[in-house]
């Protein structure tokens, strides 16, 4: 694979979390000041087929909540962040 790949990779694998970022911020109407990180990791339940997306809200109150949805970040679409609705 050449280096050119592995960065265009890298910039659509970054171009999915902010978008993924972006939706959590708008359907948790948490608002600018909270912190929130999305994160595709390897998953370690045999039933998943490939990486999980874990996403953590860390709200103004320092109240933390945790999300994980069992599909990689650039495959998630808005009706899969229905836990996160507050």
């Amino acid at each position: 694979m050449s280096y050119a790949a592995q960065i265009k990779g890298k910039a659509a694998t970054l171009w999915h979390i902010q978008r993924v970022r972006r939706m959590v911020r708008e359907m948790a109407g948490a608002g600018q000041l909270a912190l929130i990180t999305v994160v595709e990791l390897d998953c370690k339940d045999p039933s998943c087929p490939g990486p999980a997306t874990q996403i953590t809200i860390l709200g103004p109150d320092l109240v933390r909540r945790n999300f994980s949805i069992h599909l990689p970040v650039h495959a998630i679409r808005t009706a899969d962040l229905s836990a996160i609705r507050t």
